[in-house]
Order: C-alpha cells, then sequence, then structure tokens
C-alpha cells in the first residue's frame, strides 16, 4: 500500500508540474503582485505592451481633476478625489502618482500623521517610488517638525565637549535633555501632531527615511537626528546603537567623526559600575581609543583622554572586586593573578598600589613566579634592593621593596648566597 501511494503522489507531482509548466508557457505572467524595483518595471512593461501607446493613461482625466483641485489649494477635496482614483485604479500605471498627491494633500493640511501614513503606504507598494527623494523630505520635515526642530549636536554636545572635558555641567544645558513625555498622553486639538506618541512617531518618521532610501542625501542626518534624540533622553544603549550603524554605514560622510565622539560618550555612559557586567565598559575604552587614532586633532580630544583614563580607573576597580571576591573565598592563587593584571594593565591606578601591597602579604606560596620579576623573596630571606645588584646592602638598613619591571627580559634577583 505505501509503494502504491508512493507512486499516486510521484504522478500527480508529475502532472501537476507538467500543468504548471505548460501555463507558464502557454499564458501571459501574472505580475500584478510583483512588488520591487524589478517587479515594477516587469508590471510597467506588460501594461505598456497591453496599451495603446497613442490612448491616454488609464484614469488620467480623473486624476486631472483631482490636480486641479489641489492647484487650487482645496486640499480636502483634493484629498478625496485623489483616494477615489487610487482605489478605482488600483495597481494601474497612475496609482503610484496618485498615492503620491494623497500624501501631498495631507501635508499641505499639517495634517502630518495622515501624512506619514501616506508616504509609509506610498514606500510599501511600490519601494522604488520616482517621488522617493521627495517623499523622504516631507518625512524627514515632519520629524523634525514632531520633535520641536532639535539643535544639531554640533551646537551642543559637541560643543561643550570641546570647552569642558567632563559631561557633568551638560546635564545644566536645556537642549541637551529631551522631557519626558508619557507616550499615552492624548493630544486632542493639535491635528498637526498625532493622537498619541508623538516623539515615537518621529522617531518612526525618521527610520522610514534611511530605511527606504539608504543611500540618499537625508540617510545619515535622520540616524543623527534619532541618535542625538536617544542621547538626549538618557537611552544610551539605543544611542550608542544609532551612531554605531553611522560609523559602518555612513564612515564618508560629515556625521562620521562625530558618531565616534557621541558613541564612546553613549557607550561609556551605558557602564553600570562594577557590579554588574563589564562588557560596555570594555567596548567603551575600545571606542575611545579608535577615536583617538583615527582622529587626533578633533577639538574634543581632551575630554577622551580624560574618559580613558577614569575608563581605566573603573577596570582596575572591577579587578580590585574580582581580587577581593577570590580572597573571601580563599582562592589565594586567583587574587594574585588579578592583582597581577592590575599592575601591567593600569599602573598609574591607585589600585595598583594595594596589588602590589597584596602581593607582598601572600607570599610565594601564591604569587611567586607570576610577574616576571617578583615583588618578594621567600618570608625567611632578606629582599634585596633591585636598584642597586652590586654589593650587599647593610643587616640593619630597611630594605626598599622590589619595583615592579613588567616586561620580559627583565633580569632575576639573584639569589643570596
Amino acid at each position: 500500500m505505501q509503494a502504491v501511494g508512493r507512486t499516486l503522489l510521484l504522478m500527480i507531482c508529475c502532472v501537476w508540474s507538467t500543468g504548471c509548466t505548460s501555463m507558464l508557457l502557454d499564458k501571459k505572467v501574472d505580475v500584478k503582485n510583483i512588488f520591487g524595483p524589478i517587479g515594477r518595471k516587469a508590471r510597467e512593461a506588460v501594461e505598456i505592451q497591453e496599451r495603446d501607446p497613442l490612448a491616454p493613461v488609464e484614469g488620467s482625466e480623473e486624476f486631472d481633476a483631482a490636480k486641479k483641485l489641489y492647484d487650487n489649494k482645496d486640499y480636502a477635496n483634493a484629498r478625496k478625489a485623489f483616494q477615489k482614483v487610487a482605489k478605482k485604479y488600483k495597481d494601474k500605471h497612475i496609482e503610484e502618482e496618485t498615492l503620491f498627491m494623497v500624501a501631498e494633500s495631507d501635508f499641505q493640511m499639517q495634517h502630518f500623521a495622515d501624512a506619514q501614513d501616506s508616504y509609509d503606504e506610498l514606500f510599501k507598494k511600490y519601494p522604488s517610488t520616482r517621488y522617493l527623494e521627495e517623499s523622504t523630505k516631507r518625512m524627514f520635515d515632519i520629524a523634525r517638525y514632531w520633535l520641536n526642530k532639535p539643535k544639531p549636536a554640533s551646537e551642543v554636545e559637541l560643543a561643550h565637549f570641546t570647552r569642558d572635558s567632563t559631561d557633568k555641567r551638560l546635564e545644566d544645558i536645556p537642549d541637551a535633555r529631551v522631557p519626558f513625555i508619557f507616550p499615552l498622553t492624548p493630544n486632542l486639538f493639535d491635528k498637526s501632531r498625532p493622537l498619541f506618541d508623538t516623539q515615537g512617531n518621529a522617531l518612526k518618521a525618521l527610520r522610514s527615511v534611511w530605511i527606504n532610501d539608504p543611500t540618499g542625501p537625508l540617510a545619515d542626518d535622520a540616524l543623527m537626528i534619532a541618535a542625538t534624540h536617544h542621547l538626549r533622553k538618557g537611552d544610551y544603549q539605543e544611542a550608542d546603537h544609532y551612531f554605531g550603524t553611522i560609523r559602518e554605514q555612513y564612515a564618508d560622510r560629515e556625521h562620521a567623526s562625530a558618531a565616534y565622539v557621541l558613541g564612546q560618550h553613549a557607550s561609556y555612559n551605558s557602564y553600570q559600575g562594577s557590579k554588574y557586567d563589564g562588557k560596555q565598559l570594555d567596548e567603551a575604552k575600545k571606542l575611545t581609543d579608535s577615536v583617538l587614532r583615527l582622529y587626533p586633532d578633533l577639538p574634543q580630544t581632551k575630554k577622551l583622554k580624560a574618559d580613558l583614563q577614569r575608563m581605566n580607573e573603573e577596570a582596575a576597580v572591577r579587578d580590585w572586586d574580582r581580587v577581593q571576591f577570590y580572597l573571601k573565598r580563599g582562592e589565594k592563587d586567583s587574587a594574585a593573578v588579578y592583582s597581577e593584571y592590575i599592575l601591567k594593565d593600569y599602573p598609574d591606578s591607585p589600585r595598583a598600589a594595594d596589588a602590589r601591597k597584596l602581593l607582598l602579604e601572600l607570599g610565594p606560596d601564591f604569587s611567586q613566579g607570576i610577574l616576571p620579576t617578583p615583588l618578594h623573596k621567600a618570608p625567611s630571606t632578606p629582599i634585596r634592593s633591585y636598584e642597586s645588584q652590586e654589593g650587599e646592602a647593610p643587616a640593619d638598613e630597611p630594605q626598599e621593596p622590589g619595583r615592579v619591571h613588567l616586561s620580559d627580559d627583565a633580569v632575576p634577583v639573584p639569589e643570596d648566597e
């Protein structure tokens, strides 16, 4: 039975595939549901072949009547007329232009929320629309209007970091903060703004700009405004993500260096302290090193170097906290290893002196051989000064603790006779 069933299934598949093949060969390909650049061109080619070249475009008379209303600034009636044309001639050649004019009518009436929906509908139906540049420019303007035309970072954050190496006083600048507005607070009177969540809809409009026209002139501008908005709201991780996108995709445009400086700032502020994951601190350190290497002459260099020093101090604190953790567990060898990390990686940190002292206290049973040049001898052996390798020091003279030599070719301390 199973063999018979497989045979029948094979015969059905053969008949079905043969029928489909013949259908594709004998009939015209239906491209009305194919979208995107290639699908659009294919659809237009089929329409041109089927249409009399001398005949007017289907629906052109009704479109011209609606356009006349628009030109006379009767935008409300024009929108209704354009919408009727779009519904009547769906998937026809004139639909693309009609959808654009519906959005334009909304924009001219300053019904910007409706305009946003209309432009998005145009992008969805015609991703490669010939009105792409005009439509993204409208969306960009709508977003800036909803965000109250924020000042660029060059006039606020970057200017502040040029004057001051810290970000503490940045909070006192009104333009560097975005007040929190509860998203579900309704807007009942201003028709130029959405009913709910104006800021969220503005960010959605900016995203539409760079998603639908990623190589266009406004793509990196839209990303920069979105990133700066999140930075001013204190959404540092989200801001860091947007700045990273600018660095990766628009490294040759004007916002690249600013995306490094502000991205470093956002990444560093995402770090929540030594009790939390240190990945963000490591990423901030790497990014700061990259900024200083790629843009050594930036006016914000003083701030970047100060941040890097603070990051190193905080990284040393993280390692020292780990040292304390291992000491509490009685794992003195692990505590010695992390003490060595502090001495090697952060020798100027205040924690370096603590790490050095601890290694001396632990003794050679736990820490000898960790550093290329040991900090101590066995407890029964007097410590020789590293500054004087010749001759013996007087027995009653206090011995200076050995200095740390971190190079691999350091000369080992000779054993006493």
